[in-house]
């Protein structure tokens, strides 16, 4: 048998591949075309060794358009106030919402039940772990450098900064083309990933429906605070139109008073129109205070996962095996002209 490389075949010929000639060598240099191919197929291997494995469960959830605000704030132009701009203010964006820093400190806050135990995230992750080589050296290298002074506290802000940036990685939300909200999270444990998912979930309506009551509990105090107003106005109008009413008995032959008296009286009806729209507008407030406006709705639980999402093995020993033949063949080619 020929030597791999060194064999003799001249694959260029007159500044052209001959096609023969290359299927020739390929065909004789298989083992060698296999060598590599295995290469990618042994470093997949590795990977997936070490890789952590995920399960993966998902939520999702859609958003009911909730027009009662509209109706809170139609007095705006008449009352003098900016109602429009405070319901405007009451849109959470809930992917926003679930990437913020909040909810992932109220994640890494919480104990989570796993299969095994209940413990906090940062902890689970052993991110906190003294016993490590790797945190003895860094420890005695920042003691070196500085002093320890308030060290407890900023290894605490560490431990959670790296345990919100793996969190980065591990929660997803985003928005499909029908509008539906999807949160999906992985994790090492099936049961974690279930409860962390569900408490997403709850987190958002909890949120949501904080934000848009106090929406309504700001409206309603600014109702009371115009009711007062509205009522002195209309007493003090009614006060001037009884009192005109007892001075001028008799203004059939005066114009100016019968104008004057229109006028009164005309005063007196706008005020009281707006007090009692302003009324049933505070009784409205109240009713839509005390109601579920978050306007979410959970099409889909999350899941208890029953295998392994992350990494795909079989998806990716396959991936490795086509694209190391793939490779093989012009690398063989590269390896086989820098030999000669």
């Amino acid at each position: 048998m020929k030597n791999n490389y060194n064999d003799g075949y001249k694959i260029i010929q007159d500044n052209q591949i001959d096609l023969k000639t290359l299927w020739i060598v390929l065909r004789t240099n298989k083992k060698s075309l296999l060598k590599i191919t295995g290469s990618f197929v042994l470093l997949t291997a590795v990977y997936l060794f070490f890789a952590t494995p995920l399960y993966y469960s998902n939520s999702t959830i859609y958003t009911i358009e909730n027009n009662t605000l509209s109706k809170a704030s139609r007095l705006a132009s008449i009352a003098g106030t900016s109602l429009v701009d405070n319901a405007q203010s009451t849109n959470v964006d809930l992917v926003d919402y679930i990437t913020s820093r909040r909810l992932k400190n109220l994640v890494i806050e919480q104990k989570w039940p796993t299969r095994k135990y209940e413990i906090d995230l940062i902890t689970y992750w052993e991110i906190n772990d003294t016993t490590k080589l790797t945190y003895f050296l860094k420890t005695l290298l920042k003691s070196m450098i500085s002093s320890n002074k308030g060290s407890e506290e900023l290894r605490r802000l560490r431990w959670t900064f790296k345990a919100m940036n793996k969190l980065d990685e591990r929660i997803v939300a985003r928005y499909n083309s029908t509008g539906l909200l999807k949160v999906e999270v992985w994790m090492e444990d099936p049961l974690l990933v279930q409860s962390i998912t569900d408490y997403i979930v709850s987190s958002i309506v909890k949120y949501t429906n904080g934000v848009k009551m106090d929406s309504w509990r700001r409206t309603r105090e600014f109702y009371i605070q115009r009711l007062g107003e509205v009522n002195l106005e209309l007493e003090k109008s009614e006060n001037t139109l009884t009192t005109f009413q007892k001075e001028n008995r008799r203004i059939i032959d005066s114009p100016d008073l019968i104008v004057e008296l229109a006028n009164l009286k005309r005063d007196v009806e706008i005020k009281t129109a707006l007090f009692i729209s302003l009324q049933n507008e505070y009784e409205f407030a109240r009713i839509e205070e005390a109601k579920d406006l978050t306007g979410i709705k959970i099409l889909d639980k999350a899941n208890y996962p029953i295998k392994i999402n992350k990494p795909k093995k079989k998806i990716l020993i396959l991936l490795s095996i086509l694209v190391g033949s793939i490779v093989s063949i012009p690398a063989f080619l590269t390896i086989r002209v820098l030999k000669n």
